[in-house]
This record gives C-alpha cells, sequence and structure tokens, in this order.
C-alpha cells in the first residue's frame, strides 16, 4: 500500500449483541483512526469503560463528542479480517491488546449521527432515518480488506 492511501466510511463499533457506537474509521499517512461521533446504544459506564480501556479521556465541556477512541500505525495491527458472517460488510480489527468489531452496514436499532462535518458532509443522519445502505457497506469492507490485510 502506498504511504499517501487515504480512506475513511462509516463504522459502528460493535460490542456483545447489540450494542454499538457510530463513528468514521479513517486511514491516512499509514495511521489507522476512529473518531466515535455519538453515544449510540451504549450507556455511559460502557462508553467510560471503552475509553479508559483504550487510555482516552474525553473532552471536559458539556460537547463530549466527537472523541478520537484510537490512533495506530498500520505497522502495530496484529490482523484485520472479515469473518464470513459478516457477510463482507463488517470486521475484525486487533492491536495491542485490543480486539475491536466494526460493521460498515447501519446496525437496525440506531439511526445515524446527527454530527456534521465538512469532509463528511453528506452523513448528516438523524432521528427517522430508515436506510441501511448494505451496498455501500460491503464496498467499505472490501476496501478496508484490501488496505489492512497483512500478508
Amino acid at each position: 500500500m502506498d504511504a499517501s492511501t487515504t480512506f475513511s466510511s462509516k463504522a459502528w463499533l460493535l460490542d456483545g449483541p447489540i450494542h454499538s457506537l457510530p463513528g468514521i474509521l479513517h486511514l491516512e499517512n499509514r495511521t489507522l483512526s476512529y473518531l466515535i461521533l455519538e453515544q449510540g446504544t451504549f450507556s455511559e459506564a460502557q462508553l467510560a469503560s471503552l475509553l479508559e480501556s483504550h487510555g482516552t479521556r474525553p473532552a471536559s465541556n458539556a460537547s463530549k463528542f466527537p472523541i478520537q477512541l484510537f490512533s495506530v500505525s498500520l505497522d502495530t495491527i496484529n490482523r484485520f479480517h472479515i469473518p464470513w458472517y459478516y457477510f463482507g460488510a463488517g470486521g475484525k480489527l486487533s492491536f495491542a491488546k485490543h480486539e475491536i468489531r466494526f460493521s460498515f452496514v447501519k446496525p437496525q436499532n440506531t439511526v445515524e449521527p446527527t454530527y456534521y462535518s465538512e469532509s463528511f458532509m453528506e452523513w448528516r443522519g438523524g432521528k427517522g432515518q430508515e436506510e441501511v445502505n448494505i451496498l455501500e457497506g460491503k464496498a467499505s469492507g472490501k476496501r478496508w480488506k484490501e488496505l489492512l490485510s497483512t500478508p
């Protein structure tokens, strides 16, 4: 992979069978990062525990989002794989002592966040949003597999 490769996609960090955090998985300059956009279905305690396990501290102001959960060099990634049961639209990433599951398709029990970013202005989200774009999720999964798979 070229060091100048840049790619981003929507990604929901999954925890257990029903909890997810909406965010953006981003690769730039051989550094992979995850930006949490909203609390999703996590409780305050679950979110605090996740942040603590990654050594991340949220901003102290009232609007704590977005929060960068991690930023790691590609050299520190142990494995990225897409299990068959994710049908190409999700994957498992492991680095250091962490294994994180992502879905590139919006889980049914969530809505896309209302966060606005100049870079992602097409992703506005909000209440009542019912559409799930499976093809977009599968395309993201395919691209992440190309970028993160280790020889």
